[in-house]
């Protein structure tokens, strides 16, 4: 068995272990994908401490989100050490559900909370290795690698340096509050935070970026995904297909 603290109801909640192990992901396979060896962070995609950068000359991990001192901290992200992203108003995803469906007009939010965080790096808009203040708490360092300098597959907004477009409209949609339990009948149902007692939601029972994405890499899979997408497995955690 293994111990989670659910974000909607900061409660303890205990699951079996075999759950946890299982790992998720956006993209569809036919075939199980890697587990990371280590289960960290360390030696994840989101270990930068090889990257040799000026304001990181002790080759910390947690630094490029996360700091004892000076942080912004936001509700949703702890000593949070970075710039949010400057687009100010997304492209959604837009395939209009069917009339009657329990997420007709909810899918349509802009992104918020936690998946915020995530597109501070994966938008296009703010370079990886721009983190850090002044002592006076202005200023955050100008970086100059973006994420698809590190892996071209890793920006979602469609956006480069030169130009960030703010594109989301062909990814799935985030931010949007799960439907209520037995409201779509092709969506499976939550308690305790968790969707099939696997997936988190986040604040008001909602999807974000990190209900599908483990950013500290424990027990996840390629991706950084909680379940393995082996036959869709990802996929079929929420929906009844």
């Amino acid at each position: 068995m293994k111990t989670l603290i659910s974000s909607r109801w900061h409660r303890i909640v205990t699951v079996p272990l075999s759950v946890l192990l299982m790992g998720a992901g956006l993209l569809f396979s036919g075939t199980a994908s890697a587990q990371f060896d280590n289960d960290t962070i360390v030696g994840s995609p989101h270990d930068f401490s090889s990257q040799g950068w000026a304001q990181n000359t002790n080759s910390e991990i947690c630094i490029v989100c996360h700091t004892p001192h000076n942080a912004i901290s936001p509700a949703d992200g702890p000593l949070w050490n970075r710039n949010a992203s400057t687009v100010a108003t997304y492209t959604l995803y837009n395939d209009t559900p069917p009339p009657g469906s329990d997420l007709q007009g909810t899918l349509f939010t802009q992104p918020s909370g936690v998946s915020k965080l995530c597109l501070s790096c994966h938008d296009g808009t703010i370079a990886v290795d721009s983190f850090g203040r002044n002592d006076d708490g202005t200023a955050f360092t100008t970086g100059t690698v973006y994420v698809d300098d590190l892996n071209e597959n890793a920006n979602i907004g469609d956006g480069v340096p030169a130009g960030t477009t703010g594109d989301l409209s062909n990814d799935h949609p985030v931010s949007f509050t799960f439907p209520a339990n037995g409201a779509d009948t092709e969506i499976e149902t939550f308690a305790l935070g968790l969707v099939n007692g696997v997936l988190p939601l986040f604040g008001a029972d909602k999807m974000e970026c990190a209900t599908c994405h483990d950013v500290h890499a424990t027990n996840t899979y390629d991706q950084l995904l909680r379940v393995d997408n082996g036959g869709s497995g990802l996929c079929l955690t929420c929906h009844i297909k």
